[in-house]
Formats: C-alpha cells, structure tokens, sequence
C-alpha cells in the first residue's frame, strides 16, 4: 500500500514537475498542452510536497523510482515556485523608488501579501446582476460593491473578459479577483460587451465606451469619483481595455449621439495585444488556414448556424462559444477578418486603428501589463512592444512577465486561484496599482 502511494505522488508530481519545466511551442501543439501546464503551475507548490513525501516513502522503502521520480517533482514544483513569486522593481521603475509611501497606510494594511501558500478568502459584497446600461440595444454588466465594513476608496473599475472578442462572458471565473478588489474599498463593473461575429471591432468598441459613459453618469450612485475609473482587460479583453484607455474622445470609436468624456484613470492588461498588424501574422501561427487575402475565402470557412439542438442552444444562451461553425470558434481562420471586415493586406489602415499601440502618447494613462513569457497564444513581445512606446512617451508603466507561466493565469475554479502562485503575485500587482490610481 505505501509503495503504490509512494509511487503515485511521486510520478504525478514528476509528470507535472516536468510540463512547468517546457517550453509551450506556438500554434497548435502549445494549445495541446495549455490546460495541464496551467494547472501544474498552479499547483506547483503542493506537487513539490507530493514530490518530497513521495521520494521519502520511497527512500524508507527501497523504491529507487519513486524515490528519483518525488525528488525531481519536488525540485521542479519548488523552482516554479520561487521563479514566478520572485520580486521585482517594475514599480519603482514606472512611479519612482517612494511610490509606496503615496498610498494610504490604510489602504495599503488591506492589499493582499505577495504570495501565501493558500491566499485566505475574503467575504463578498453586494452583487447587481444584470443591469442593462445599453440604451436602445440591450448591453448587460454586473456590479460588484464593498462589503459594508470595508472603508470605500471611491474608485471604479471596469471589467472586460477574454475570449478573444468573440467568446465567453462577464462572470467567467472572475470572481476570486473581484472578491478581493471589493475588499480594498473598489467598485467593480463586469461588462457583457457584443462578440463576434454579430458585432464587429467597432461595436465591441462603441460597447466599452458607453460603459465607461454610464459609470461616469453613475457615479454618484455608485460612490465613485468618476475621475477615477481603471479599466482591466484579459486576454481580447486586454486589447479592448488598452485601446479605449488611449483613445479618449477620439470620434472614430465613441458612441454615436453620445458626447461625453470618456477618459480613464488607468489601466491594467493581463496577457496584452497591443498591435494588430503582428497579431494578425501571430495569429496565423496557430491558424494555418487563415487567409492573406479575401479570395481565398472558400465555402467550409464560411459561418453556418448549427441545427436548433441542445448544442444550439447550450452555445448561444451560455455564450460560451457563438453557434455558428469551428471558422468563428478560438482559432478560426476568419476571426480577424470579419472583426475588421478584411485581412492585413487589403485594409492596413484598419489593423493599425485598432492598435493600442497606434495611439500611444503623452495623453495615454498609467499602464500595468502582466504577462506570460510562455504564453502560446498571445507572445510576450506584444506586452514589451508597448512598454518600451510608453516609456519613450514618459507615461507611467509597469511591465510585469511572470516566468514559465501560460496562457489564462489569472483564470482558475474555486481554491486554485488561492493557490496558483502566477494569479496571487498578479492579484498583488493588480491591487497596489489600483491602490496608486486611488
């Protein structure tokens, strides 16, 4: 009996020991081995205790294999480990070496440690749920508010959900993070925004712009100042919160007979698409089939609505995935082209107004990205692209990569999101430059 146990923590811990030590590759072959990468870096800490009382029970009974097999898992999940809860002076380089001394001590007693083996809960506050704030066609978001006890810090945050703009929804594993923005003082509005390919780039946008639009008419009644409004993107939701944050008032993307300011505070990006143009070439790494140009479009790419069955209705009522054919699932070959209504080739100018990284500039506001460095599906390099066009424009930005991590880090069910050490350091950098904004 101890020899089979010995043997299970120390090859499981070993297996996925091993997955946090390789490189995702890019395309296809990184989305195969996505899911238990994400899941071994989360719970790395806990495989390397199964590792180490794996190798001892080994060790106690003679087991050579079980006893190798545990003290490699222990050493891979102890590396992963201290690489990601590492610290770093992103903060010092973007807001100055005093930057902790601005935020209220008050404030600053609440923000989350760093790293924790098990992050401690927090009690919820009130929860709105689907208010409609969209006018003539129906836009839903949620609110989240302090708990009572918790001291308001009069800030508000706007939520935008990954799913690269075509999938997903508001309340997708989010509520660990917002559990605990409540908690520092901050009101939190998760944002149900159109998805393609119903709406295009410019809806989606139109969409972001008239929630910032409501929160500012809302501030009163939501106790926020609404010069203080962050705005948080994950994933697609990273490019949609960067893009609006940079582009205040430009006509190209405001909602039409809606003429109201629409700046931000700041703003926070986890997994960034900043450029368009190199995304479109990204994206056809994963996505061979992906058209250079219009004509070669043929009929088994084309959207087609799937029968009315429960798989129908399962997709269009949860949002999940749009019911329509694989060409408008994650890695579609026609996901860009019907966002922007053609491809790079045919309509640059296009692909390059949808780029946060077009509207970088002295009028753009303090930036927080986290990223990655092995993220298959968005490339690190489009989170340091943009770092290094803020700096040259003096705007504050921190620019955090967290080593050996993937895709999706800060999406986790139940108690992982407590344990994964890539969401807790991405949670304390989250809450200290929210604390900033304040």
């Amino acid at each position: 009996m101890l020899k089979k146990l010995s043997r299970f923590l120390s090859f499981t811990s070993a297996f996925f020991g091993l997955l946090t030590l390789i490189r995702s590759p890019k395309g296809r072959a990184g989305g195969a081995i996505w899911l238990p990468k994400l899941w071994a870096g989360a719970w790395a800490p806990f495989l390397a205790i199964a590792g180490a009382l794996g190798a001892l029970i080994g060790l106690m009974r003679g087991d050579r294999e079980a006893t190798v097999s545990g003290l490699f898992g222990a050493f891979a999940g102890i590396r992963h480990t201290l690489r990601v809860t590492k610290s770093h002076d992103a903060f010092d380089l973007a807001f100055g070496e005093d930057w902790e001394q601005r935020i209220d001590p008050d404030l600053w007693r609440r923000l989350s440690r760093p790293y924790q083996l098990i992050q401690p809960s927090k009690p919820f506050g009130l929860y709105q749920r689907d208010i409609d704030i969209g006018g003539a066609a129906p836009l839903y978001c949620d609110l989240w508010l302090p708990p009572s006890e918790v001291k308001r810090t009069r800030l508000g945050i706007i939520f935008l959900h990954g799913g690269l703009w075509h999938s997903l929804d508001k309340d997708f594993l989010s509520r660990p993070l917002f559990q605990r923005l409540v908690n520092q003082g901050h009101v939190v509005m998760d944002v149900a925004y159109s998805l393609a390919p119903e709406a295009d780039m410019k809806k989606i946008m139109e969409d972001v712009k008239r929630s910032i639009i409501w929160m500012k008419a809302n501030a009163a009644r939501l106790d926020i100042d609404p010069e203080r409004i962050v705005l948080i993107g994950s994933s697609g939701g990273s490019h949609l919160a960067l893009l609006a944050a940079y582009t205040p008032n430009l006509p190209a993307f405001q909602p039409k007979r809606l003429k109201a300011d629409t700046s931000v505070r700041g703003v926070i990006s986890l997994m960034s698409i900043s450029d368009m143009v190199s995304f479109f070439h990204e994206y056809r790494e994963s996505n061979p089939s992906q058209p250079e140009s219009s004509s070669q479009i043929t009929e088994d790419m084309l959207a087609r609505v799937f029968d009315k069955t429960w798989l129908d209705n399962f997709m269009t009522r949860s949002r999940a995935f749009p019911a329509y054919r694989y060409s408008n699932m994650p890695g579609g070959p026609l996901l860009l082209i019907n966002l922007f209504g053609g491809t790079l080739n045919e309509i640059p100018e296009a692909y390059r107004l949808y780029s946060p990284l077009t509207h970088v500039g002295a009028h753009c506001p303090p930036t927080l990205q986290i990223c990655g460095d092995n993220d298959f599906a968005i490339d690190a390099s489009q989170g340091r692209k943009l770092h290094h066009a803020l700096q040259i424009a003096n705007i504050p930005s921190v620019h955090v990569e967290l080593p050996d991590t993937v895709h999706g880090f800060d999406q986790y069910l139940g108690v992982s999101r407590r344990i994964a050490p890539a969401a807790q350091m991405a949670t304390n950098d989250i809450e200290q430059f929210l604390a900033l904004m304040v």
